[in-house]
């Protein structure tokens, strides 16, 4: 499925277009750095072949990886699934949150 990456200041957002898959038959892990997405699209599909002009919806198993940045948290991911989009939250750990440090004057 098509995939968007976003970077926010303190999470990634992974968004799937996932239509007519249900969330819970998504599998989302995370390991050695890791993202994975596995699914299945089931064919829908009732008529016969050939009562069709044109077949472009795709149906099958889908599978995607990604690399987590070093600053993501992979402890810490959430996944939610609305209208035929899986949206798959990373928050970035508290070293990787940018801090503004205090310079004092000294004598």
């Amino acid at each position: 499925p098509a995939v968007d990456i976003l970077e926010q200041t303190d999470c990634f957002v992974v968004a799937l277009d996932v239509p007519g898959v249900p969330p819970e038959e998504i599998e989302i892990t995370t390991k050695n750095g890791i993202l994975t997405i596995k699914g299945e699209r089931k064919e829908d599909r009732d008529l016969n072949e050939n009562e069709f002009h044109r077949v472009e919806r795709v149906s099958g198993s889908f599978y995607r990886r990604f690399s987590l940045p070093d600053s993501a948290d992979p402890s810490q991911v959430s996944a939610q699934g609305k209208n035929g989009v899986l949206e798959i939250v990373i928050p970035k750990g508290e070293k990787a949150k940018a801090r503004r440090i205090e310079v004092t004057a000294t004598s």
